[in-house]
């Protein structure tokens, strides 16, 4: 049997904080020299932030079409099965196959890797056509438990059940992009993955306008399957690269099948927090008066820009060099980079925070308030923006903290956290949504985001004093920093009336000059506390300027 060439494995997990056995072992010869982290950031930076642009044209083109209506609420929900909870899944696939793929590539022979991958293939494949049937047959029943306040309007119910039966193919598309995108990040090629995004973005806006104009909303669902259609047809010719065959396998008795099992399962529950959040949010919301749903998203949308754009793009490729320190048993290394990374998300995501709870009125009316979307929407989507920003630290240290366990293939910390920010995202929607209605949906979102950072980071760092103590001055800097801009930004504000202006051209010109004014002054309370990042980049263009 091709399994017995398995080799010695240490032990694994992310056991009292970021701390390994030390000794090193090879990684797979077939692995690609790595780039610099760097690049790899830079590369998934540069191409996120084509996607994100690509995504805010996509979600002006909804609002320019459909505003915040009845039939974007029917939308909303149709999207929720397919959209939300499957490309999920696709996620869960895409991170958890890396650290196992760096695992076996350690203790497996190419021939037992590539049975491995085809087994993995052919259960993909059976699993989501399996979902697709029980899908199509039980649609009317999920819409009807996803949007119970549908049924005061039968036009808008049956609109959600004919998008819904329209995406749920996209269940099979999304599982196999999950998987193309694991093997090719385990290649340290992040390029496709990267674009993939990009090539969605465009062919929904492209089908937005065109598809729209001709079956109104139903277009819109029409074009999201063939937007996510479009994105398997970019990744599968990349896979030629990685070493791996594609082709069904019909024998499932691979170790590494039975381990991937193991970690998908608590990793898509801890995943998938924020997808249920949603879920339970769109089925409140449902209740709600017409455009609560549409609020709901614009705003959610908005707040997890920072997240996708620049907390996603560092921490990719610091999750996978992580998974590759873990699979050495290199723990010094390991436990330097976790830290940094860590550091650079406070750095990141401090301000932001202030800047979308300060300027959120004109941050909405630049980027949405044309055509069908009204001040009516405006002011329909500032409660729901400011109250999912008090949560934006919780969702930035969250994801990158989760995807620290991951490397190390816990993710039973991550899981048991998840379902209690679920449970508490519940309750906090049932108390919430009575006296605030949709800001109450987003509060209760936000805080339990606050609450899964707290249980992560509590566990991360338990048992190391001396790194617990470490993150004292860093995070009383970002503090501070953060403190400073926002007082600049809520000056600055005031004294040029931005919230009261329109116009595309004034908008983005007082944006840019409160957000750089009030930048500078963070980052200038940072470098007089010495912050670590900052105190490093100097350095390194003091070494720049002055190589000898």
């Amino acid at each position: 049997m091709y399994y017995n060439d398995v080799k010695t494995r240490a032990p694994i997990g992310l056991r009292g904080g970021f701390s390994l056995d030390h000794g090193r072992s090879p990684i797979f010869s077939r692995r690609r020299h790595p780039r610099s982290l760097t690049r790899n950031a830079s590369l998934i930076f540069g191409a996120t932030l084509i996607s994100r642009l690509a995504g805010f044209v996509r979600e002006i083109a909804m609002a320019l079409m459909f505003g915040t209506s009845a039939d974007t609420d029917a939308w909303l929900i149709a999207s929720v099965i397919p959209n939300l909870l499957f490309s999920t899944i696709n996620g869960a696939l895409a991170t958890t196959i890396v650290p196992v793929l760096t695992e076996g590539e350690r203790d497996h022979s190419p021939r037992s890797m590539n049975h491995f991958v085809q087994e993995l293939f052919t259960v993909v494949i059976l699993i989501s056509l399996t979902l697709m049937v029980l899908g199509e047959v039980f649609a009317p029943f999920l819409i009807h438990a996803i949007a119970p306040g549908f049924a005061r309007t039968p036009s808008e119910d049956r609109l959600a059940l004919i998008m819904t039966r329209w995406m749920i193919p996209t269940i099979l598309m999304w599982a196999l992009a999950g998987l193309a995108i694991g093997l090719l990040q385990s290649r340290e090629d992040y390029l496709p993955p990267a674009l993939s995004p990009v090539v969605i973005n465009l062919v929904r806006i492209t089908t937005i306008f065109v598809l729209g104009s001709i079956w109104h909303i139903v277009g819109v669902a029409i074009g999201f399957s063939l937007a996510v259609l479009s994105q398997l047809l970019l990744l599968i010719p990349s896979l030629r690269h990685t070493g791996y065959r594609l082709k069904f396998r019909w024998r499932f008795g691979h170790p590494l099948l039975r381990r991937i099992g193991q970690i998908a399962v608590p990793f898509f529950l801890s995943s998938s927090v924020g997808t249920v959040g949603q879920i339970v949010d769109r089925i409140l919301a449902s209740f709600l008066i017409v455009g609560s749903l549409a609020a709901l998203n614009y705003s959610f949308v908005l707040v997890q820009l920072p997240i996708s754009l620049l907390i996603s793009s560092l921490s990719t490729p610091i999750y996978t060099r992580l998974a590759q320190h873990h699979s050495r048993r290199d723990s010094e290394t390991f436990n330097a980079l976790a830290a940094q990374g860590f550091r650079l998300v406070l750095l990141i995501i401090v301000p932001m925070t202030a800047w979308f709870l300060i300027l959120r009125v004109p941050l909405l009316r630049l980027i949405y308030q044309h055509g069908a979307f009204s001040n009516r929407s405006t002011a329909l989507s500032q409660g729901t923006l400011f109250y999912f920003a008090l949560g934006l630290p919780g969702f930035a240290t969250a994801f990158y903290l989760q995807r620290l366990f991951f490397a190390t293939q816990d993710t039973i910390h991550p899981a048991r956290f998840s379902v209690i920010t679920i449970l508490i995202n519940i309750v906090g929607d049932l108390l919430l949504v009575g006296p605030l209605k949709a800001d109450g949906l987003a509060l209760a979102t936000g805080g339990a985001q606050w609450v899964n950072a707290a249980l992560l980071a509590r566990v991360a760092f338990k048992t190391d004093e001396q790194r617990q103590s470490s993150l004292i001055r860093p995070l009383t800097a970002v503090g501070m920093g953060g403190l400073a801009a926002a007082l600049v930004t809520e000056v600055v504000a005031r004294v040029l009336g931005i919230s009261h202006w329109f116009g595309v051209a004034a908008l983005t010109g007082g944006l840019a000059l409160v957000t750089v004014a009030s930048g500078a002054v963070y980052l200038l309370v940072l470098a007089l506390l010495h912050y670590p990042e900052l105190d490093r980049l100097r350095y390194r263009l003091y070494r720049s300027a002055n190589p000898s």
